[in-house]
């Protein structure tokens, strides 16, 4: 089963993160909570999480600074840093800190879905990641519900969606992954969705990559390797390919990220 950590110093949200999922049915059988920075350190420590959903600031220290402290301690929990603001500078320093995802609060069942099926490894004492497969329905980029697939496309899809940075995954290292041949998967990929196992990391990685460009103030270029791409040309061109227009040109006409108001003064 899957442990999970939410530190956040307020009750409320943390109250609100252990109603937001009927976590059990998702194989959770620990929810850890801390409510300081030490703490946070203390239960990570003891609990040694899969998951956690760090507060960007815990008191006067950052939760960036935690991810990085426990994974110097070596644990290999998927971090995702959450916040009110999508201050650029605050995405860049839990990116750089380790943290996987950074979702706004508050949270969205279906966004903490997307970064668990994303992040946390198969096969965990049992553990069985085709729960994530059955709830979430329809595959946003094959348009088909996941639940008619296979169990090995499925699996094909959760190691596609957890690969998307860089090094982005492949069909060659997926095979290896799965003690298969990289032929015979990509057979049984493009027999029961219609697309090339590529084409549909491209379209994933697209998906995310415009996601990010209107929804944040990131820099291109750290959106480009955040979505698997070390050449910035590259990720132009593909970009520019895939929707017709630039990142910049998309950005520049999107409505801005919602700025919500500081009602705390």
């Amino acid at each position: 089963m899957y442990r999970l950590l939410i530190a956040d110093d307020d009750d409320s949200v943390r109250e609100d993160v252990r109603t937001l999922l009927p976590w059990a049915d998702y194989g959770f059988d620990t929810l850890a909570e801390a409510d300081s920075y030490v703490t946070a350190m203390d239960r990570a420590m003891d609990v040694r999480p899969h998951a956690a959903l760090v507060s960007v600031r815990l008191g006067v220290r950052w939760g960036a600074d935690l991810i990085e402290q426990l994974r110097a301690a070596g644990l290999r929990t998927a971090f995702c840093v959450i916040s009110d603001y999508d201050e650029p500078e605050h995405i860049r320093r839990a990116m750089r800190a380790g943290a996987k995802d950074f979702l706004l609060k508050p949270l969205d069942p279906t966004e903490v879905l997307t970064f668990l099926k994303r992040c946390l490894p198969p096969g965990v004492s049992g553990a069985r990641l085709d729960l994530f497969a059955a709830r979430s329905g329809m595959d946003p980029i094959l348009g088909v519900d996941r639940r008619t697939l296979s169990p090995l496309t499925n699996k094909i899809l959760l190691m596609a969606n957890n690969g998307l940075d860089y090094p982005p995954a492949t069909l060659i290292s997926i095979a290896e992954s799965l003690h298969m041949n990289s032929k015979y998967l990509g057979r049984v990929f493009l027999r029961e969705t219609g697309m090339k196992l590529s084409e549909y990391m491209t379209a994933c990685r697209m998906e995310r990559a415009r996601r990010l460009v209107t929804g944040t103030q990131e820099k291109i270029s750290v959106i480009a390797n955040m979505v698997g791409y070390s050449q910035l040309n590259r990720f132009y061109v593909h970009f520019r390919n895939y929707f017709g227009i630039s990142p910049g040109a998309l950005r520049s006409v999107a409505p801005p990220p919602e700025i919500r108001e500081d009602t705390t003064s």
